[in-house]
């Protein structure tokens, strides 16, 4: 079995869908704070605080999507910021 670590580093290796691709910005808060993780650093309380942030952005940004692959993608994004928060808190 993949440690989150693996499933979060695999989330932000695979290609995007085409509705997220076309709006995408590899510097976002959300991203940062995943990668942050998967890369074993350490999340201090900023850091995890940003993450809580970025959780409630994501539920707007699901609201907001159209097509069915780019909520599904931000549906596993969230999932994962979820677990990586219930981790470290």
């Amino acid at each position: 079995m993949k440690t989150l670590e693996q499933r979060v580093r695999n989330f932000l290796e695979r290609p995007l869908p085409d509705e997220v691709a076309l709006h995408y910005e590899p510097d976002s808060l959300t991203e940062m704070f995943l990668r942050t993780f998967a890369q074993g650093q350490p999340l201090d309380a900023g850091l995890i605080q940003m993450g809580k942030i970025c959780l409630g952005e994501l539920d707007q940004t699901i609201a907001q999507v159209n097509t069915e692959a780019a909520r599904e993608y931000f549906i596993e994004c969230r999932k994962l910021l979820t677990e990586v928060l219930q981790q470290v808190i």
